[in-house]
């Protein structure tokens, strides 16, 4: 039996979700690679496009930036975008097996919705999250996401690692030039060449970091590319 896809809403109105995505670098072999997986040609959203992992916060995630004492990069991330970063570190586990975090030394503590990141007897370690960039689905799409892009070195991943959970076909690194190749979607276009700055900016000055971050969104003007701040809190357009 064939499936139904369902048809997309294309109304304005579509509810905007919160959404965390993260994107981990390799430079030990020279030439950074940035690991990326395929979506599924059956999903709704972003059908058969390559992607860096993410996924939605999750009202656990929030529960937990409230409660949990970790440091951030920067230390004075604003704590409306905690939660974002705390999602990016447990959807990296969940779709990837990769762990940004350090051993813990007693029983899990972590919010609801992170059994596989306790699973790994690790606690995450957002600090080594560096903000990069913010993004809001422009209207008329079935789905819109208010997203926030992570980067992370691999030099940051624990040593151990769990089971994938299948979101994300053919996970694979691919060099800056590959990456460019792939069937992308616009905002992931975007990023990536947010990415290729940042990494310049990072072989220029040692700083992986930065301090004033792209905001991709659309308003009656169209589409808009300004710069924000991650230690403030975020403001919708």
């Amino acid at each position: 039996m064939t499936g139904h896809r369902p048809q997309p809403d294309l109304s304005p109105e579509v509810q905007i979700r919160d959404a965390a995505c993260v994107i981990v670098v390799d430079s030990t072999n020279g030439e950074p690679e940035l690991l990326m997986g395929r979506r599924h040609a059956d999903q709704i959203f972003l059908p058969d496009k390559w992607v860096f992992p993410g996924g939605r916060v999750d009202a656990g995630d929030r529960t937990f930036a409230a409660s949990f004492a970790c440091k951030y990069t920067p230390h004075d991330l604003a704590a409306e975008i905690r939660p974002f970063a705390l999602a990016a570190v447990r959807e990296l586990c969940e779709e990837t097996g990769l762990v940004i975090g350090s051993e813990r030394a007693g029983p899990a503590q972590l919010a609801e919705g992170w059994s596989a990141f306790a699973s790994t007897g690790y606690k995450p370690v957002p600090a080594h999250l560096y903000p990069l960039a913010r993004a809001i689905t422009p209207p008329g799409r079935v789905r819109r996401y208010d997203t926030w892009f992570f980067v992370t070195e691999r030099s940051a991943v624990a040593s151990t690692q769990t089971s994938p959970d299948g979101e994300l076909l053919d996970l694979d690194w691919f060099p800056l030039g590959k990456a460019r190749k792939l069937d992308l979607p616009n905002i992931t276009r975007l990023i990536l060449e947010d990415v290729a700055s940042r990494l310049q900016d990072a072989a220029r000055t040692g700083n992986f970091g930065g301090e004033q971050l792209p905001f991709y969104y659309a308003d009656a003007c169209g589409f808009q590319r300004t710069l924000i701040s991650c230690t403030r809190a975020p403001t919708t357009p």
